[in-house]
């Protein structure tokens, strides 16, 4: 095992007093088949006069507080360890060999819990609706006699040419309609692309929320979207599971990835979301974000 440890801080400065506040916040990794969280704090100055840690639907974690004096700014820190399983340990994926109409095949055939658990993540969802460039886009790429790996890596690079990574191009209200117009984004953009193609497509999948390793092990490269919150989309495969494909950084994730948490699209799993109580708004907000390995654990006895 590979252990990381992530450091998530936010901060928000006020123009006027704030009255009070409420929040909710998605920044402490979950486990995972391939992760386990061991550790993890969230830090809230000034101090919440409540906050409770629940599990949504989909299992992630989320954090409720509530603020009830003045304040002037706001920081949340999260830090978390978490160890994390190296690719070379990781089980075999034999889903990504089948030809995509067999896994769609499988997909529709499937019955009990599994087919309850995926549901969610093979319709629409409230920020992946229908869409005239998603379809054509499925279309364009759609090959029924090719590999699941194929399609998913050929869909990654079609992304990660095709639209342009530009933190200034979008917001995180941004739609696909602005990811087109724009022909720039960035991860959360891209992997909402990605999502909502594989559905028309008819595979479960799902948005993933994380991070990625700051700065890489010798002779690796840097990758996009490593100082800052990522995303990237999940893929369901009978028989294997879970895929992760970054567009981003056109490859399938690896062991330099740590998993917060997922949903249907970015609105299942905002980093932050809340109200405040002011006659002013925000007048800065800051965010940075450090995940480092730490040292490999051993995994025997």
């Amino acid at each position: 095992m590979t252990r990381f440890s992530v450091v998530h801080t936010t901060r928000y400065v006020y123009e006027a007093s704030v009255t009070s506040s409420y929040g909710q916040a998605s920044l402490l990794p979950r486990s995972t088949p391939v992760q386990e969280c061991v550790g993890s704090e969230l830090r809230i100055d000034p101090a919440a006069s409540d906050r409770r840690e629940r599990l949504d639907l989909y299992g992630n974690r989320l954090v409720y507080f509530s603020i009830d004096r003045p304040h002037r700014s706001l920081e949340i820190e999260a830090s978390s360890q978490v160890e994390v399983v190296p690719d070379g340990q990781r089980p075999p994926r034999p889903g990504l060999d089948a030809p995509v109409a067999d896994a769609i095949a499988a997909v529709e055939g499937m019955t009990g819990d599994v087919r309850v658990d995926v549901a969610p993540f093979r319709f629409e969802s409230p920020r992946l609706g229908r869409h005239r460039g998603t379809s054509d886009l499925a279309a364009e790429l759609w090959e029924p006699t090719a590999t699941v790996g194929e399609a998913l890596a050929r869909l990654g690079s079609l992304i990660h040419e095709r639209f342009a990574f530009d933190p200034q191009a979008t917001t995180v209200t941004s739609t696909l309609d602005d990811l087109f117009r724009q022909e720039a984004g960035v991860c959360q953009d891209f992997a909402h692309l990605a999502v909502a193609v594989v559905r028309a497509w008819g595979l479960p999948a799902r948005y993933v929320s994380g991070y990625l390793e700051t700065d890489p092990p010798p002779g690796q490269p840097r990758l996009q979207g490593a100082d800052v919150s990522h995303a990237w989309a999940s893929v369901y495969l009978p028989g294997t599971g879970w895929v992760d494909l970054d567009p981003t950084n056109d490859q399938f994730a690896n062991d330099r990835y740590v998993t917060v948490g997922w949903g249907r699209d970015y609105g299942d799993v905002p980093p932050l979301t809340g109200v405040i109580f002011t006659s002013g708004g925000t007048r800065s907000l800051e965010v940075s974000v450090d995940v480092r390995r730490v040292d490999a654990v051993s995994s025997g006895a």
